[in-house]
């Protein structure tokens, strides 16, 4: 029994890692439609009101942002699986890079609770290590308990403590909607 719950789960992570691939490659396809938008997820080219790409440069900015709280989310679901803890990287990477990106999330972080609490996390020039609420691992399903994400530590200068660490409730409730949605896929 225990052999094929572990193989049940790497097949479930592959799965998940598959569609999370899939989700990033088709926001890099939408780039590769219209490759003058780079700039504005790459290089830190800001969109003003006023530019006749905003409307297609937020569009994408709120596309990839959806793909950056599901990789986020979905690292924290995978069981076992050792480089959950690195998934942080890239989103903090285009949060960064990217100041339309910042923007959206900014606008509506009860869209993309992760991906705002990440974003703090990078842009907090206190932190010492910034430590990321989301990724870790999930407390077993048999003891009764909802998902219990552990934080990871980010490499910055300073330290997020107090009031700026999510609780487990508060982690809990971010990923219940995913967690349903993945265990209703799978029934």
């Amino acid at each position: 029994m225990a052999k094929q719950s572990r193989i049940n789960n790497g097949i479930g992570s592959a799965a998940a890692l598959m569609e999370i691939n899939n989700l990033s490659r088709a926001w890099h396809d939408r780039l590769l439609e219209n490759p003058s938008l780079r700039s504005y997820f790459f290089d830190g080219k800001p969109s003003t009101l006023h530019d006749a790409d905003r409307p297609a440069v937020l569009t994408l900015a709120e596309l990839l942002a959806d793909v950056l709280e599901c990789e986020l989310q979905v690292a924290a679901l995978l069981p076992d699986f050792h480089f959950a803890h690195s998934w942080y990287q890239w989103p903090a990477h285009m949060l960064e890079q990217s100041p339309v990106l910042a923007e959206v999330v900014e606008r509506h972080p009860e869209w993309w609770p992760a991906l705002r609490s990440l974003q703090k996390a990078v842009r907090d020039p206190n932190n010492d290590p910034a430590t990321h609420p989301l990724v870790g691992a999930r407390m077993a399903r048999s003891t009764g308990t909802s998902l219990r994400l552990l934080r990871m530590r980010l490499p910055s200068p300073g330290r997020r403590t107090g009031k700026d660490a999510r609780t487990a409730r508060q982690v809990d409730t971010a990923s219940s909607g995913l967690y349903a949605a993945i265990t209703d896929a799978d029934a």
